[in-house]
């Protein structure tokens, strides 16, 4: 297991193959899933088994868990990756269990993702993306240092871009 980054509040690792039915489990619930592009629960899978083929890949980019680190409660699971429609983009988010919401973690994990992507994998550029009507994670990503750009056509619709530069 290779821990990506630890702030008092939050750890970002990579997944251990045994714990793809946390990422089922988050995807399970409506309130969680409200804002996102439908996904099967193979489709989940199938993102599970690809991120733990990436970890071999050593890139330091991917698809992580985040936990508590206190007690190693699941909060949810956050990329830092290439874009899956435009492969040049490197693309930050993240989806969190509904207990975890409204407690400022999102924002903290972001600006965290984009401290590692530009200092410890040199990146040049971070972009994100959200649903129009996901109000609060535009805010985190606001909070986070991301401005918003436009509208991008990713993941099947349109939908508000944001990106920050080194």
């Amino acid at each position: 297991m290779n821990t990506i980054l630890q702030t008092p509040r939050i750890l970002v690792r990579e997944f251990l193959p045994d714990e793809e039915e946390l990422l089922i489990d988050l995807y399970r619930d409506e309130r969680v899933t409200l804002h996102l592009s439908e996904r099967t629960e193979e489709e989940t899978r199938q993102k599970f088994q690809g991120a733990i083929e990436n970890y071999k890949k050593g890139t330091g980019l991917g698809r992580w868990g985040v936990f508590n680190p206190e007690d190693g409660d699941f909060i949810g699971v956050c990329i830092l990756m290439p874009n899956e429609t435009d492969h040049i983009q490197i693309e930050t988010g993240y989806v969190f269990r509904a207990k975890y919401w409204g407690r400022g973690l999102a924002t903290e994990l972001v600006k965290s993702l984009i401290y590692y992507g530009f200092n410890d994998k040199g990146l040049k550029e971070i972009c994100a993306c959200t649903n129009p009507e996901n109000l609060a994670s535009q805010n985190v990503l606001l909070k986070a240092g991301l401005k918003r750009d436009g509208n991008v056509f990713w993941h099947k619709k349109e939908l508000p871009f944001f990106r920050i530069l080194r």
